[in-house]
């Protein structure tokens, strides 16, 4: 940063001007010459230029004629610009005009400037003028690929600065059009969070880009790249600094909200300038966190709870949770309680009239009370302190237009966090609840419906937005994969995703932390990766699918959950950088969680991936779908075991097509070779199950195949028994239909992460060696 005091005063003083209305809302937009005094104090260079202020008198007018005439004298041409800060697109409101000097004297050119009023004043934009720029005439060749640059810094509502480096001048719509119908294709920009950037970091991005490396090395084009590398990486630091310091949570009482540069041009002999250039200033703030988050351990591991909102003589979520909470491991007998104003009571467990009568303090109170209640319910347990932790489970407020409702339950916990104690945490509303391992579940299903019987996943921890996304994953995974905590945390009125993070960070059993999210609270995007930055050092794994890519799906998630669902682009940029595992499709997700759930603290070494297959068009699939993995090339033993388990027809090179004549024995045998090789280091074990030389189906009790999955020497017995007993990470290929479910099942219950496609599994364990 050049300046920053000089930029603190021209803040300061772009604020005394603004209304106070202006700031506390969505912001008050900086103009051109504003955007221009601060990117020079920032040290990124703009064109030569004069303002002259409407209302100037005659004078005034005269002097800054003579300056803006000396100013085009090289070129013997000047651009005059309308300025006005909602003043948008200059193009549309007439207010650019190239004027050509020709000896032309002051009382010339304000004629000119005249005639750009004038035609400003009949396009209706006259009150919104505040002046006249002059700028010079900076040579460049225009909507030519490579000769102009977007820079742009955003402050994103959920993770702060980033900066956006692009295309620039009139290509940038079209550039975003295309890249728009052409999906897997190289996008015209990059983002850059703002947090932690190092310019080095930069400068590989850029020259790694398959379209912006054109600005700044050599090419065809250009065998002398239009921008230096260096001066590009500096505008870049410079516009992040500028974000960090001036932001949400940086110093001063405004955030900066916005400043776009476009274009910033390759002027001969000056390097890069910004031709243009607009702002947005508010006096938007990060709130601070006041929660007390060790009162989660309360939350997940309750000793005591109470149920409001059970009935008596229906089935309703409230009497569901109840019952589920009697069979409950974790609570301790008779410290359950029911709050009900008749009933003394309901299935065997003691009702109370009001909080107020509660025996105790309770490490948990479940709310399953209409809207329209809820408030009075929080208010009680917060002011009767009478709950360490509250999930509260109905909608019906932000996502349904209540958001009075919902500011009041959150002035309520919020109050309560400033006493003494700190007051109740709490998960939702509008959530299914929290199912905690072997402690307690108080999703609002039948046992009958959504049974959680034993299986892996004591080291995962799954939280979603969505509570029926999680029914979806407990259902599917039912017997294999049974997270240590799954918590629908719904609308975020209190404890956010970042919240949830930080405090799964510190529980050494958790390994994986998976959350479906569909938005963040305001500054929240940017503690998750504070927090995700603590988890990758300490070799935990963070897995998200992030909702609401497009326009219509941001829309909708917004409406499901009252948050805020902010670019994709961006959100996607900055978790990536922190090193989270960022899905693009729900099958990814459940991919990835599997895969990194089961495999969890195997040594990957260099990647180097053995691949068997009885089918050749895996062979030709996985070859396509590497993602980074390398092949293995077998060493001189590895080779000569794989010689003598497979038929002399079968292609032994790596990846191995055993074709489908060959028998369980010599499959097994091979897939053991592959592990025992010192030149393999991960493995995919592939196969289409369907040929009658693989034993691999239950037994026929009619007999009419000789098949017993059960067995000792069948296909998952055998593969079971090599891979229990080597270190490295292996998953397993199944490309087949129902009837080999039970030996998919087989697998996979024995921790090995099973797949029906070669691709998503050669995809997975990409991710998961890229991660180690």
């Amino acid at each position: 940063m050049k300046d920053q005091a000089a930029i603190e005063t021209l803040l300061s003083g772009y604020a005394e001007r603004l209304s106070a209305e202006e700031l506390e809302g969505a912001g008050s937009r900086l103009n051109e010459v504003e955007v221009y005094a601060l990117l020079k104090q920032a040290g990124i260079a703009t064109c030569g230029h004069h303002f002259l202020a409407r209302g100037k008198d005659s004078q005034a007018q005269l002097d800054w004629a003579r300056r803006a005439l000396e100013l085009g004298s090289g070129q013997g041409k000047l651009l005059l610009k309308a300025v006005g800060r909602n003043i948008l697109h200059k193009t549309e409101a007439a207010g650019i005009r190239v004027v050509t000097l020709a000896g032309g004297d002051e009382n010339f050119l304000l004629g000119e400037v005249a005639a750009l009023l004038k035609a400003v004043a009949q396009r209706g934009h006259s009150e919104q003028l505040e002046g006249v720029v002059a700028a010079a005439f900076v040579p460049h060749r225009a909507n030519q690929p490579g000769q102009e640059v977007l820079l742009s810094l955003k402050q994103d509502p959920a993770f702060g600065p980033v900066v956006v480096l692009g295309i620039g001048g009139t290509l940038t719509e079209w550039y975003g059009k295309a890249q728009g119908k052409i999906n897997d294709g190289p996008t015209s920009t990059v983002i850059f969070p703002a947090v932690g950037l190092k310019q080095e970091t930069v400068a590989e991005v850029l020259q790694a880009h398959p379209l912006l490396s054109l600005f700044c090395t050599p090419s065809r084009l250009y065998p002398v790249p239009p921008f230096a590398l260096a001066e590009l990486v500096q505008a870049v630091t410079a516009l992040a600094e500028l974000g960090l310091r001036w932001g949400p949570a940086g110093v001063g009482a405004w955030t900066l909200e916005e400043i776009e540069i476009n274009p910033a041009v390759a002027a001969s002999g000056s390097g890069l300038t910004a031709l243009d250039g607009v702002g947005l200033l508010s006096r938007r703030k990060w709130g601070r966190v006041g929660r007390p988050l060790q009162k989660i351990d309360s939350l997940l591991r309750p000793r005591s709870a109470v149920v409001m909102g059970a009935s008596a003589k229906a089935a309703n979520p409230g009497r569901i949770i109840l019952e589920n909470l009697r069979r409950s491991e974790g609570i301790e007998p008779g410290r359950l309680f029911v709050v009900h104003q008749r009933e003394s009571e309901i299935a065997g467990v003691p009702c109370y009239k009001d909080v107020k009568g509660l025996p105790e303090k309770c490490d948990l109170a479940v709310v399953s009370i209409p809207a329209e209640g809820a408030l009075a319910a929080i208010h009680e347990l917060v002011t009767c302190d009478k709950a360490q932790s509250i999930i509260l489970i109905p909608g019906g407020f932000a996502e349904a237009g209540q958001t009075e409702l919902a500011a009041k339950i959150e002035e309520t916990l919020a109050q309560g966090h400033d006493w003494p104690g700190g007051g109740p945490v709490m998960v939702g509303g509008n959530c299914l609840g929290i199912v905690s391992r072997d402690q307690y579940n108080t999703f609002f299903l039948p046992e009958y419906k959504l049974p959680f019987r034993p299986g892996l996943g004591q080291n995962l921890a799954m939280v979603s937005q969505s509570g029926a996304y999680l029914v979806t994953f407990a259902s599917n995974y039912d017997g294999v994969i049974f997270p240590a905590a799954s918590i629908s945390f719904g609308n975020q009125m209190d404890l956010t995703v970042a919240d949830f993070l930080d405090y799964f960070n510190g529980q050494p059993h958790i390994q994986v932390i998976a959350c479906y999210v569909e938005g963040f609270r305001p500054g929240d995007g940017a503690r998750f990766l504070e927090f995700a930055e603590v988890a990758k050092k300490a070799g935990k794994r963070v897995i998200m699918y992030k909702a609401g890519k497009t326009a219509l799906g941001a829309k909708a998630a917004a409406s499901h959950t009252a948050s805020l669902a902010g670019d994709y682009a961006v959100a996607r940029s900055c978790l990536t950088a922190a090193g989270v595992q960022v899905a693009e499709s729900l099958d990814e997700f459940e991919d990835l969680i599997k895969t990194f759930t089961l495999l969890a603290g195997k040594p990957v070494g260099a990647g180097r991936t053995g691949i068997i297959s009885n089918a050749g068009f895996e062979c030709s699939t996985v070859m396509d779908s590497l993602n980074g993995l390398t092949l293995a090339e077998f060493d001189e033993q590895t080779q000569g075991r794989l010689d003598e388990a497979l038929p002399p027809f079968a292609h032994r090179q790596n990846p191995i097509d055993a074709t489908p004549m060959t028998a369980t024995d010599a499959f097994a045998a091979s897939c053991r070779a592959i592990l025992d090789s010192d030149s393999v280091d991960v493995a995919i074990l592939s196969s289409v199950p369907v040929t009658p030389a693989l034993d691999n189906l239950p037994a026929d009790p009619q007999g009419r195949h000789p098949d017993n999955l059960a067995g000792p020497r069948s296909q998952a017995s055998q593969m079971l028994e090599i891979l229990a007993s080597s270190a490295k990470p292996a998953v397993v290929v199944i490309d087949s239909g129902g009837i080999y479910d039970p030996m998919c099942r087989m697998i996979e219950s024995a921790g090995v992460p099973v797949f029906r496609k070669i691709d998503r599994a050669a995809r997975a364990l990409a991710a998961f060696c890229r991660s180690r």
